[in-house]
């Protein structure tokens, strides 16, 4: 099998037209002037990108007038729209301009093996496949120019609306805009309140009301809201509470919180407050019920009351989220009302509710090397079946990802390499290295001080992998060095064959064949010593690929075989359908066309289930290569399409 060139550029490919923008705000009032600005600029001919700058501070409508805009003109940018959001500095969920290249490439129909590692090298991409298209690209909440400005495409078509609370005045210098946002005027201000509000307000209890929300259009939405659902509030006392305390960047917001706070029944108050510490960017309504230990009906009724308040707002699948200026508030009262001892407790029960969850989920997603963390964490009833624990992982990474970060933070390591561990499964199917290197890098750590040598040899294998994958083979070499020599002087024989196994790829890297043939015979002995048949299939599946590369097909014929019987006989489709596409390939060779393409159909058919898309596009795309070779030019061409298509299933977060 050919190894993949990293980092290449492939300019050429046809690319997709994905829309990624979110719902548009039901009504955008007083911004004419600025959509009128936004139109010229786009009408203006120049030989790069737009690129326009909205800022202003927290609840201004920064995003709301970018989705408006972008979505009328949804027309005018027939190659798609593209949107990422960039979290604040410091947060569990800041997103770096690589993982959101990664998306825009993976969204664009670039398979997830073919984009390239690092940053610039996506960066190139980017702008390859993105030549003389026009489309859109929405760049929400940057903290620094360079982060913009590593995602800005070349295209002189293309569109980029950048949000920022900062002005990000060098991005001048690129050309771009900066088109600073304003507190509503009056009139504006005015229909934003009553149309929130529904209700009659006297002319006093208007302007004392338009006093304290300073023309922040999200202050005037909430307090209308708040006005709505409870009736018999007085619109004065809401006005008087907002002149008490600044809420952080948000001053005029403190009439709003304290007012919609002080009228949350207990659980309802500690469910906001509780939401504010707890990481990651959305939070599952189970795990918050467990959090809590309350029952599920009284969590909802909880969520209801929070989400009728505006403090709170449902997404799909069962998950809620805040809103960064909400969930500001919410932190800090639960800093000031609830003892430290008490919120850590709190966060420590949501971490180790995911780590069950994760441990759970990668039992289902990859059954095959048993977990250390298994031995110590209960199986939890989470999942009916693998394609639910997949669902899952998609749908809460990112919170995975805050909730590593936050077990760092405290210092929980058991917990940490835990979840290391067991974010194996999920990103041996699902490809953005650079993430589970972190991780795995901090696992290493953290299995050190829980004296844990063979979870630390397990944590080096797996950030070996990554680097490996990254192109990074010397450090990949120094992991699995040291993996080995954990498992050595812990007589430990799985570790050994693993990192014989690694330590083979190695070298097949510095294209030293016979030290990796010679060293995966070793990985299959001691996975045969071990009792781990799968280890020995794997082994001699690698051993049938060095030896095709040496042209000894009549070697590698009978390792192959060995190795796909075996993986057959152990269950793992996944290998046995890697080890299947070198053996098609010789099939081809010899002339033997219908057994190598009836090999492979029944191959894709085996991976299909299991909802894989690097492995489902390395069939297919072994498929092509073959239907080429053999001049059936449509059959080629249509299982690379759907090649594609899968590069969309990625495991790439939406955003």
């Amino acid at each position: 099998m050919t190894e993949a060139r990293p980092g290449a550029v492939t300019s050429d490919r046809p690319v997709r037209a994905p829309v990624q923008l979110p719902p548009a705000p039901a009504v955008l009032l007083g911004r004419s002037a600025e959509l009128g600005r936004l139109d010229d600029i786009r009408l203006r001919a120049a030989p790069a990108p737009s690129v326009v700058v909205l800022t202003g501070v927290g609840g201004i409508g920064k995003t709301a007038l970018a989705l408006h805009w972008l979505h009328t003109h949804r027309a005018q940018f027939p190659g798609g729209i593209l949107c990422a959001r960039f979290s604040p500095e410091g947060t569990e969920t800041a997103e770096s301009a690589s993982s959101v290249l990664h998306g825009f490439l993976a969204a664009l129909g670039i398979p997830a093996d073919d984009i390239p590692a690092s940053l610039a090298q996506r960066a190139a991409e980017f702008r390859a496949v993105t030549a003389d298209r026009r489309f859109a690209v929405l760049l929400d909440d940057v903290m620094h120019s360079a982060d913009a400005r590593a995602v800005l495409p070349s295209s002189a078509q293309a569109f980029v609306l950048v949000t920022s609370r900062s002005q990000l005045t060098s991005l001048a210098l690129d050309g771009a805009e900066i088109l600073p946002l304003s507190p509503l005027p009056d009139q504006p201000a005015r229909e934003v309140l009553a149309r929130a509000g529904q209700r009659q307000i006297s002319q006093a209890d208007t302007e004392d009301l338009l006093t304290a929300c300073a023309g922040l259009p999200l202050a005037l939405a909430i307090t209308g809201a708040r006005l709505r659902t409870r009736p018999r509030r007085k619109p004065h006392r809401e006005a008087r509470r907002g002149r008490v305390r600044p809420v952080g960047d948000f001053p005029a917001l403190a009439t709003v919180f304290d007012a919609s706070y002080a009228a949350l029944d207990d659980s309802a108050a500690r469910l906001y407050r509780t939401c504010g510490i707890l990481p990651g960017p959305h939070h599952a309504v189970d795990a918050l019920a467990d959090t809590l230990q309350s029952s599920p009906a009284h969590l909802d009724d909880a969520v209801d009351e929070l989400i009728e308040a505006n403090l709170l707002h449902e997404l799909e699948d069962e998950t809620v989220a805040q809103h960064d200026v909400v969930r500001h508030d919410a932190r800090v009262r639960a800093e000031r009302q609830d003892a430290e001892a008490d919120r850590h407790y709190l966060v420590h029960r949501y971490i180790r509710w995911y780590r069950d969850h994760t441990v759970t989920a990668n039992a289902l997603i990859h059954p095959f090397r048993p977990a250390f963390a298994a031995e110590t964490v209960a199986a939890t009833r989470s999942f009916a079946d693998r394609d639910q624990a997949v669902t899952w992982w998609r749908r809460d990474r990112p919170v995975i990802n805050a909730v590593a970060k936050a077990a760092s933070a405290h210092g929980w390591d058991e917990e940490l390499w835990q979840l290391a561990e067991a974010s194996w499964g999920f990103f041996l199917h699902h490809r953005d290295y650079e993430q589970f290197l972190e991780l795995c890098t901090a696992g290493i750590e953290a299995a050190r001080r829980c004296h844990q040598p063979l979870v630390e040899a397990r944590m080096h294998s797996q950030a070996g992998f990554a680097c490996d994958q990254l192109g990074r083979y010397d450090e990949a070499a120094a992991h699995n060095a040291v993996t080995l020599e954990i498992g050595e002087r812990e007589q430990h024989g799985p570790t050994q064959a693993s990192a014989l196994a690694r330590l083979a790829r190695n070298a097949r890297r510095r294209q030293d064949w016979e030290t990796a043939l010679e060293l995966y015979e070793r990985s299959a002995r001691k996975h045969a010593e071990a009792g781990l048949p799968r280890g020995v299939g794997q082994a001699r599946y690698r051993r049938g690929e060095v030896l095709i590369t040496l042209g000894r097909d009549d070697e590698a014929l009978r390792e192959l075989a060995e190795a796909t019987a075996i993986l057959d006989e152990e269950g793992d489709v996944i290998q046995h359908a890697r080890a299947v596409i070198p053996l098609a390939a010789i099939h081809a060779r010899r002339g033997d066309y219908r057994r190598a393409r009836t090999e492979l159909l029944q191959a894709l058919e085996g991976v299909k289930p299991l909802r894989s898309p690097h492995f489902q596009a390395e069939v297919l795309t072994a498929l092509a290569n073959l239907e080429r070779a053999h001049g059936d030019e449509t059959s080629a061409q249509r299982h690379l399409d759907e090649v594609r298509r899968l590069s969309g299933d990625s495991g790439e977060p939406p955003h």
